[in-house]
């Protein structure tokens, strides 16, 4: 086989991809459903606010509730939420992109079990692998709530960096 790239995807992998991108879609289509989307992606919300709470709990943002009972917003449902009695501009960026971390979860589930089971010839291990992959890509997108609450300790942080990077880079010359 001939590999496409570095992380050694290759020509049979044009299958699994394609499976996880459907079932993504289908995710993504059936968002507004309420109870349909709730039910098809329980472990991925439940694995989304854990870590919100895990991090918190790390950072001492000291998590107050816990819930994944769906609820309805105006033009959206809430999946599920977790509160949090200490945020703040240091600790609020990696409480709030903390299920980003489901992403690679889903690269793991590819990568070991979606195309080892359609090499193998599984299709039924195939289609639950693919649909399972794409629950935890589609389940580690922030919502509109974790970008607010994430994104002025996230622009914090991206100062920060940048300054170490000129004070490393620019002024050692």
């Amino acid at each position: 086989m001939s590999s496409l790239n570095h992380m050694g995807l290759t020509v049979s992998s044009i299958p699994s991809i394609v499976l996880i991108f459907i079932w993504f879609c289908l995710l993504r289509w059936v968002r507004y459903s309420g109870w349909g989307i709730a039910i098809l992606t329980l472990i991925g919300t439940i694995s989304h606010e854990v870590l919100h709470a895990a991090v918190g709990w790390v950072v001492y943002a000291k998590p107050t509730s816990f819930s994944i009972i769906p609820r309805r917003g105006k033009n959206y449902w809430m999946l599920g939420s977790v509160g949090f009695r200490n945020l703040n501009i240091w600790n609020s960026a990696p409480v709030a992109f903390a299920p980003l971390l489901l992403a690679w979860v889903s690269w793991l589930i590819f990568n070991y079990w979606t195309q080892s089971a359609f090499q193998r010839g599984d299709y039924t291990s195939w289609l639950v692998s693919g649909y399972v992959a794409a629950v935890a890509l589609f389940s580690c997108l922030p919502s509109h709530i974790d970008i607010k609450m994430g994104a002025l300790s996230a622009l914090m942080y991206g100062c920060i960096a940048c300054l170490v990077w000129l004070a490393i880079f620019q002024f050692h010359r």
